[in-house]
């Protein structure tokens, strides 16, 4: 498009959108990460409760990173801790409707009931450590 001296020229901005180059703090403590990543790799042996709900599944699939996890309910089935943390933070919230005085009908309180989506047993942790990490992760609130 030619222009003269007294028409501006109309145009786009370009924006970079490239995303930011974070550096890796030099007093980052690789020794621990390292054993964090062995501690959620060991394998420990869990038992997900059967259920009577024949619309439930007969087995759980668990999903860490893209990799799955099938446990078959009420058989001692041995995975990698990273999944029993998925398992024990999977926890759902269901609601009572209660009125607490029947002369005001329309006043009504929200009773919460928290639990487990599959409920499971820990079989077997040969780590010292393992049983109260998994206590830990399940008194975190739902």
């Amino acid at each position: 498009m030619a222009t003269s001296k007294n028409k501006a020229i109309q145009g786009m901005e370009i924006v970079d959108d490239a995303p930011v180059i974070e550096t890796v703090a030099e007093s980052r403590d690789f020794r621990s990460l390292e054993a964090d990543e062995s501690f959620m790799n060991e394998m420990v042996t869990v038992m997900v409760h059967s259920t009577t709900d024949e619309n439930q599944s007969p087995q759980v699939v668990v999903n860490c990173n893209g990799t799955n996890s099938v446990i078959i309910r009420g058989y001692p089935t041995q995975v990698r801790r990273k999944y029993v943390e998925i398992l024990a933070r999977m926890k759902e919230t269901k609601y009572t409707q209660r009125t607490l005085n029947p002369a005001a009908p329309d006043q009504i309180d929200m009773v919460a009931r928290h639990g487990l989506s599959y409920p499971f047993d820990l079989v077997e942790d040969k780590n010292p450590r393992g049983r109260a990490w998994l206590q830990n992760v399940l008194a975190e609130p739902a």
